[in-house]
C-alpha cells in the first residue's frame, strides 16, 4: 500500500521509502501539454512533484503547463537538455521523464514504484503504442516493442525515454542524458544504467501517445527514421537535427 504522500518531495511508498519526480520536457506543446499533466495529476497522489522543463516555446505551452506544474527553462535546446534541466530542480529519489505528447497509465505508475522497491533497480521502462492507430500500424509498433522488450532481456536495454523513470542517484552519477545529440539519447541512457543494477521493462503495460509522428511520416517513413536514428547510435555518431516532434 502507498503511504501518504509528501506534498513537497512527490510520493512516498512505506515499505520502500520510494518518492518520485516527473519531468516533462516541451517545446511549442500547447494543444497536448494540458491533456499530459493532467493524466499525470489523475495517475499520481496529490502532491507529486511535477516539473515541466521548457525549451523557450514560441506558443502558450508555458501558460498551460503553470497550471498544473512548475515550469523551468531548459539550459540547452535538445531533449536531453531538457530531461536534465529539470532533473535538477527535483527532490525525488526516482525520476520519471514523461514526454509531452505520452499519457502514462495508473498500471505504469504503479508497476514502476513496485519495481523500485528493488534496491538494484536503476530503471524501469514499458511498451509504448500510438493512439488511434490501424491495424497495420499497431502491428508495426508491436514490433518495435518486440525488439525492445528483446533488447531488455538481452541485456543491452534500448528504451525510449517517452515514458521511462531512473533512480535519482543513478541518473546523477551516470550524468543524465546526452545533450548533444538530437535522438537516440535514451537509448544511450538505458545502455549505460544496465552496467550500473538492473533495468526493468514492465511487459504487462502499454501507455498510449499521440499519433502525431506516425500521422506525419507514415510507418514507412517511421521505419526509415527508426532505422537511421539506430544505425547512427550503434556507430557511436550523434544526430544533428532531428526532423520528427519532439
Amino acid at each position: 500500500m502507498l503511504s501518504m504522500p509528501n506534498r513537497k518531495l512527490g510520493v512516498k511508498t512505506k515499505a520502500a521509502n520510494v518518492r518520485v519526480s516527473i519531468v516533462v520536457p516541451t517545446f511549442n506543446e500547447e494543444k497536448l501539454i494540458g491533456r499530459t499533466l493532467r493524466n499525470l495529476r489523475a495517475v499520481t497522489p496529490a502532491g507529486t512533484q511535477l516539473i515541466v522543463a521548457d525549451g523557450r516555446s514560441k506558443d502558450r505551452t508555458v501558460v498551460v503547463a503553470r497550471r498544473f506544474a512548475r515550469v523551468i527553462f531548459e539550459k540547452g535546446h535538445s531533449i536531453g537538455s531538457g530531461r536534465n534541466s529539470g532533473a535538477e530542480v527535483c527532490k525525488g529519489g526516482v525520476l520519471w521523464f514523461v514526454d509531452a505528447d505520452t499519457f502514462p497509465t495508473r498500471a505504469f505508475y504503479q508497476g514502476m514504484v513496485e519495481a523500485f522497491r528493488d534496491p538494484a533497480v536503476v530503471c524501469v521502462g514499458c511498451h509504448v503504442m500510438p493512439e488511434h492507430a490501424s491495424l497495420a500500424r499497431r502491428v508495426f509498433f508491436h514490433f518495435l516493442n518486440f525488439i525492445v522488450a528483446g533488447t531488455v532481456a538481452a541485456g543491452w536495454p534500448c528504451i525510449a525515454g517517452s515514458c521511462v523513470a531512473y533512480r535519482r542517484k543513478d541518473f546523477e552519477a551516470m550524468g543524465g542524458f546526452d545533450t548533444e545529440t538530437a535522438s537516440a539519447e535514451d537509448m544511450e541512457l538505458s545502455t549505460r544504467a544496465a552496467k550500473r543494477g538492473k533495468v526493468v521493462f514492465l511487459y504487462h503495460v502499454s501507455v498510449p501517445t499521440s499519433d502525431r509522428r506516425v500521422c506525419q511520416l507514415g510507418v514507412l517513413g517511421l521505419l526509415k527514421d527508426w532505422v537511421r536514428t539506430t544505425v547512427m547510435f550503434l556507430s557511436g555518431r550523434k544526430t544533428k537535427a532531428y526532423f520528427a516532434p519532439r
